[in-house]
């Protein structure tokens, strides 16, 4: 998967968008084109080209990712029909 390159723009704070979990690792914001309602996109604030890209240092700021991810999933109400 490769990031859209303002993605790195709005995780830098450059660019504008509506944040919902500001972290020193990552950033999760709404997505501009959501592919439902309320979709966040939750991104490294280190530039990461694609997945081939991460290393195990990474191991810990991706299972971060993924359980804020999570949290934010249930803090909307769409955790538990999957996303």
């Amino acid at each position: 998967a490769v990031l859209a390159p303002f993605y790195g723009e709005i995780a830098a704070g450059e660019r504008p968008a509506t944040v919902v979990l500001d972290e020193q690792g990552a950033v999760g914001f709404l997505d501009a084109r959501p592919v439902f309602k309320g979709h966040v996109l939750v991104v490294p604030r280190r530039h990461v080209a694609t997945l081939n890209d991460l290393t195990h240092a990474e191991d810990g700021l991706v299972g971060e990712m993924v359980r804020r991810g999570a949290a934010i999933a249930a803090e909307r109400g769409y955790a538990a029909r999957g996303f």
